[in-house]
């Protein structure tokens, strides 16, 4: 393990045991993966992650700050930035938070990938951002309704906005959201989700849209999709997604089906396979791992 790495994990862990609102947390996916492109097998860590995160009352308000890091755990290299960011919580009147984060965009999907990290939705469909130089504010809940907007600061070029809107409720998850002008990006992105809830069983469907001069190839269709299921069998949960979409690669498909087996409240196996097609390849492959979450 490299110095760098273990000053950081040092500091994250005493960071942690200061203060009684400080919570230090993480999580390790990793899997071996074969497909039959490279014809090789990989071990990959899968967006594996630790993090400090916490809060500490202000009278009227609180302040809330969190330092997220990404680390490959196959391979010791150096951590990266995840959400990172300081801010105040007002009540009723929402939040506020300045530093590196996920879009409204991209959180408004939820929890609809039911293969994140792994095989993940963003191989086919744009709006996964993760935007630095950020000011964000998200409003209470107002029943079932929430709200969220960031400034991403251009810092020289335009700034960038990406704005969302959340109803939970019950057996239900909606929202819709946009990304404009994202600095680096310059891409206008709609998105709206579906999830519903029905007993063991769970059904989603997610819709993108980007302009049509952003997209892979010009003059293809803007619009790019995504549907899944599972069902929960005991310590077991089957799953299927499909997703299709111009807004990587020119006429991306990918299938995926897998199971995961819950081994305690926070580890699972896992097993998945996927079969990759655009205009230029089709690569079918499978993973098996393991995560645990701390």
């Amino acid at each position: 393990m490299k110095k760098p790495l273990i000053l950081a994990v040092a500091a994250i862990t005493l960071a942690a045991g200061a203060q009684a609102e400080t919570k230090f947390y993480g999580k390790m996916n990793v899997s071996t993966s074969y497909d039959d492109f490279t014809e090789s097998f990989e071990l990959s860590s899968n967006a594996s992650r630790l993090g400090v995160k916490g809060s500490e009352d202000l009278g009227s308000s609180k302040v809330i700050y969190q330092a997220e890091f990404q680390h490959d755990v196959t391979d010791g290299s150096a951590l990266s930035n995840r959400d990172t960011y300081i801010g105040l919580a007002y009540g009723e009147m929402g939040t506020i938070k300045m530093g590196k984060m996920d879009t409204p965009l991209k959180k408004s999907q939820g929890k609809f990938d039911l293969f994140n990290d792994v095989i993940d939705l963003k191989n086919v469909l744009a709006g996964e951002n993760r935007m630095d130089d950020s000011i964000n504010y998200t409003t209470a809940k107002m029943g079932s309704v929430q709200a969220s907007l960031t400034a991403a600061l251009g810092e020289g070029v335009s700034d960038g906005y990406s704005a969302s809107v959340v109803f939970e409720e019950g057996d239900i998850y909606a929202a819709v959201a946009f990304d404009t002008n994202l600095p680096g990006k310059e891409t206008e992105t709609i998105r709206a989700t579906a999830i519903y809830t029905m007993g063991d069983m769970r059904f989603g469907a997610l819709i993108n849209t980007v302009d049509a001069a952003d997209i892979a190839a010009v003059g293809d269709d803007e619009l790019g999709f995504a549907v899944n299921a599972s069902m929960k069998m005991g310590k077991n949960t089957a799953k299927v997604q499909f997703e299709s979409g111009d807004q990587n690669t020119s006429g991306a498909t990918n299938i995926k089906a897998g199971v995961d087996h819950k081994l305690a409240k926070a580890t699972k196996a896992f097993a998945y396979i996927s079969q990759f097609d655009n205009d230029a390849s089709d690569v079918f492959g499978f993973s098996v791992g393991l995560e645990h979450k701390f």
